[in-house]
């Protein structure tokens, strides 16, 4: 075998970085062009890449990636520092050299170094509970179909709607449109500068809403293949009529909008329309920084769950026992040193603490958990 150096890309690498997640990538799946893919990363206008790349080369030649994205993610209270894992790729000739194995254990030192909270991905579980990854966070997802819209919504007025393409040649349209997704209770910090590169990423199209004339919210979804995407209005009682717009002059013939725990006012709107509904995981994660990233969830968790006080003390691995207390509804973590009530390895943990199993099998303490860690398709790598 030829000899390796794993290393950090720099600006000189960023062209055959493009060509090599294109082969990789179109020998595997369909044709990719990562350039119009994902803009947000790989943009010819950006003055740099939009993500770390960590590179297994060969005689100078890449034979492997991993990508990390910054994000910040904006939470009450807080703004978590959080890495998005992507564009993890080995050349089909260099497979089972050990390339990722190297790479993802480079970009998880590297990560911890940075001082991440968590990271995030998406992928094959199990591939990724190598490497201390696994699903979390829930989404109710509601299915909406055309006898939804012709029964639920017999009786809403859809005419005063109006959709129109974000474009640059309208800069008060993206400020508002920027600007609103900021107040989104849980979302990534989106640049105006950035905006659209994000919006328009996956392939995504992003469009203004106007209500009987007026701007009222914006939509970002993949050409009425069905999905939402985010649907992000400045008053929720407005989802109705977008609904039914987007059936009667988009052409959609079925609708899936995922929420998350937090979007009481939407679950309550939604469970009123749709056809059927369905729950389930959102995003990989591995927490790096436990203190911050489980009183940043519960703080949100307390928003539209109060949390019952108390104190309870868990440790993760050989990592220190984090204590969690709630006091008046209000919760805090952190490194104390005591003895842990409960030790859990660090899957389990996840699991437990984040994931769907905490509804059937109980959580660890009183009613705060699970998490409730969801994000946009907009934030995620």
């Amino acid at each position: 075998m030829k000899q390796t150096e794993y290393v950090v890309a720099t600006a000189a690498d960023r062209e055959e970085i493009v060509d090599f997640a294109n082969y990789v990538f179109s020998q595997a799946h369909e044709p990719h062009d990562f350039k119009t893919l994902l803009p947000k990363a790989y943009a010819d206008h950006l003055p740099e890449l939009g993500a770390k790349h960590f590179l297994a080369k060969q005689e100078g030649r890449i034979r492997a990636l991993v990508a990390l994205r910054p994000l910040e993610l904006r939470v009450p209270g807080s703004l978590l520092k959080v890495g998005c894992v992507g564009t993890v790729s080995v050349h089909p000739y260099s497979r089972g050299e050990g390339h990722m194995k190297k790479l993802m254990a480079m970009m998880l030192e590297d990560a911890a170094a940075q001082g991440y909270d968590l990271l995030m991905l998406g992928g094959i579980r199990q591939r990724y509970n190598y490497f201390g990854f696994e699903q979390a966070g829930w989404a109710y997802r509601y299915h909406i179909a055309e006898s939804a819209v012709r029964h639920a919504l017999g009786g809403v007025d859809a005419e005063g709607i109006a959709f129109s393409a974000l474009t640059e040649d309208r800069p008060e349209e993206i400020d508002f449109a920027c600007a609103l997704a900021a107040k989104r209770l849980m979302t990534g910090v989106r640049p105006r500068d950035r905006f659209l590169d994000i919006m328009h990423s996956w392939h995504s199209d992003c469009r203004l809403i106007r209500v009987d004339g007026e701007m009222a919210g914006f939509i970002m979804g993949r050409g009425g293949d069905g999905e939402g995407g985010e649907i992000t209005l400045a008053r929720e009682a407005d989802l109705p009529r977008v609904i039914k717009a987007l059936f009667e002059k988009d052409g959609v013939k079925r609708l899936e909008i995922a929420c998350g725990a937090h979007e009481t006012e939407r679950i309550a709107i939604l469970a009123d329309i749709c056809s059927g509904r369905s729950i389930g995981s959102v995003e990989m994660i591995n927490v790096l920084n436990w203190p911050r990233t489980l009183e940043a969830l519960l703080r949100l968790r307390a928003g539209f769950m109060p949390l019952e006080d108390g104190a309870f003390t868990i440790a993760v691995g050989d990592e220190p026992s984090v204590t969690i207390r709630v006091e008046g509804g209000a919760p805090r973590a952190a490194e104390e040193g005591l003895e842990p009530d409960l030790r859990l390895d660090h899957l389990t943990a996840l699991r437990r603490l984040f994931g769907l199993e905490a509804f059937a099998l109980g959580s660890a303490y009183k009613n705060w958990f699970p998490l409730p860690f969801f994000v946009s398709p907009a934030d995620t790598f």
